[in-house]
């Protein structure tokens, strides 16, 4: 386990959860290890409870799993898990995209190209991935189409701990994902309905490809 020395008095869930979050990501814990609270307060320099918020606050996010009298675990990456998420994102992200490409306003284009140019100069990976999720909900929100919408958000919840992992092995995935965001956007602007559409099904299959690549779960 890495030291990272004690934190600050001021030390609330959202620090510990940051201090964590990378570790998980950068793979000092192993899938099915448990993560025990009174072990990282001590290390860290804290009472339980931020530890124990900020556990429920990886679990919203799907890097942990809190098992009830055991603590919270790393959970075991799933291919079957990637293929079922990305096969839905393939069926609801097209559907999402064919209500909202004519109620696309100038006001929504200019905010999708704010978040295009910002997850392009970020360097960090939490905050891309938040991006990520941004571009595509900025996009979609305009269809009108609530339960669709709530349903990807919760697709999205569960693709953020491969997404975030991604990132973390891989600049070149940040780079390819944000010139495929600019290239759905472009289509977007020229009125090129089916040119969107043939570009985010490229970049909804690219991403599948790419998360089982990156962290080692290739056929």
């Amino acid at each position: 386990m890495p030291a990272t020395g004690k934190l600050a008095r001021s030390t609330t869930a959202l620090d510990v959860a940051r201090v964590l979050k990378d570790r998980i990501l950068a793979g000092h814990y192993t899938e099915d290890e448990f993560i025990r609270q009174e072990l990282i307060a001590q290390e860290l320099g804290v009472s339980r409870i931020p530890v124990r918020e900020a556990l429920a606050l990886l679990e919203a996010e799907g890097l942990v799993i809190r098992e009830k009298f055991r603590g919270a675990v790393v959970p075991r990456l799933s291919l079957e898990e990637i293929e079922e998420i990305y096969s839905l994102r393939g069926l609801l992200e097209p559907y999402l995209l064919k209500e909202a490409i004519e109620r696309v306003t100038p006001e929504i284009i200019g905010q999708l190209d704010a978040i295009v140019a910002r997850s392009r100069e970020t360097a960090d990976k939490t905050e891309w991935a938040g991006l990520n999720v941004d571009f595509h909900r900025t996009l979609y929100e305009t269809a009108d189409r609530p339960i669709a919408l709530q349903m990807l958000d919760k697709l999205l919840v569960r693709a953020d701990r491969y997404l975030k992992m991604q990132r973390f092995l891989s600049t070149q995935t940040q780079q390819e994902s944000d010139a495929e965001h600019l290239r759905i956007l472009e289509c977007i602007k020229r009125g090129d309905k089916q040119g969107a559409l043939d570009s985010l099904g490229q970049h909804i299959q690219w991403n599948a490809v790419d998360v089982r690549r990156t962290i080692g779960l290739e056929r």
